[in-house]
């Protein structure tokens, strides 16, 4: 009886160290592209080296998609981190109230760069999103590109 409640106990303690462990691992960028008051650009006070606060995806779709949800929030600091000035402004110019209705419909890549398409369901209308797609798609590149949308087109 006792070697059984030893034994249950020595699982449960080697169990707990492992998840501990296994949670220091997966607290790695992640974490950091939650933090809403981190600043991509922010300079370490330690080491006085450029730092990287905000995780960008390595496959286009799932940038552009980033990028609209993050439009659709509202989050004005997330949409700036993934456009160009000129498309978050565009993208600002264009918020209505139908700003969360966008589902993408499509992607391509054409002459080095990937459009993702979407549709907005409510109004019917279209936009376009465009990124440099060797810029995004570096899979070596763990934190990503920042700014990489430069081009959106909108179509009735």
């Amino acid at each position: 009886m006792k070697y059984s409640v030893r034994n249950r106990a020595a699982a449960l303690g080697i169990a707990t160290v492992a998840g501990l462990a296994g949670l220091g691992l997966a607290s790695g960028p992640a974490v950091a592209a939650d933090a809403s008051a981190a600043d991509s650009s922010s300079q370490s006070a330690d080491s006085g080296a450029d730092t990287q606060s905000v995780y960008y995806p390595t496959e286009p779709v799932k940038y552009a998609d980033e990028l609209v949800r993050a439009w659709g929030q509202g989050d004005t600091d997330r949409v700036e981190a993934f456009a160009s000035t000129k498309v978050a402004e565009q993208l600002q110019a264009h918020s209505d109230d139908e700003v969360t209705h966008w589902d993408r419909v499509g992607g391509e890549g054409a002459a080095g760069t990937t459009y993702v398409d979407y549709e907005n369901s409510v109004t019917g209308e279209k936009m376009s999103l465009g990124m440099p797609t060797e810029a995004v798609g570096d899979p070596d590149d763990e934190w990503g590109t920042p700014n990489a949308v430069h081009k959106v087109q909108f179509e009735d």
